[in-house]
């Protein structure tokens, strides 16, 4: 069972430092982390975003685990560089991407159970549907900033 939530993580995760092998791939995995989320939240009328949220839970307390062995590690008159910058990115993570893809499975979720509506015949509001569209608009750009962010600072860890 926790081989399946690790795999079923890194569809919603952005990985460790360690585990990039380029300084572009931030990039790529912080919008694409707030896309799935969004999707994948929509499975299940909804369901799909707890499941899927647990799992992103699973794969951020490894790396607060990874987290935690690097800056125990560390003796303070000498601190090696590519590790700070490798701990920026971690808190990067965990406190700008983790928060916008949480926004984006409330959004996803939220859009599931318009979907819902539609599909039982009840009315619903003009515009309705399009509202959680043009918030996950700000969010994946918002992802693509941050993702630019921290491509700048996996370069300088690695």
């Amino acid at each position: 069972m926790k081989d399946f939530l690790i795999e079923l993580s890194r569809a919603v995760s952005v990985p460790n430092p360690s585990q990039l092998k380029a300084w572009w791939e931030p990039l790529v995995y912080f919008p694409l982390s707030a896309v799935a989320t969004f999707v994948l939240a929509q499975l299940f009328f909804g369901i799909g975003a707890a499941v899927f949220l647990f799992s992103r839970g699973v794969s951020d307390g490894m790396m607060i685990i990874e987290l935690e062995r690097m800056i125990r590690g560390w003796s303070f008159p000498d601190l090696p560089m590519n590790e700070v910058w490798s701990v920026l990115f971690m808190l990067f993570v965990l406190f700008v991407n983790l928060p916008l893809c949480l926004w984006a499975a409330h959004i996803g979720a939220q859009r599931s159970i318009y979907v819902w509506y539609r599909l039982r015949g009840k009315p619903v509001k003009t515009g309705e549907g399009s509202r959680p569209m043009l918030s996950f608009l700000l969010i994946l750009s918002a992802s693509i900033l941050a993702g630019l962010a921290a491509a700048f600072l996996i370069s300088y860890s690695q």
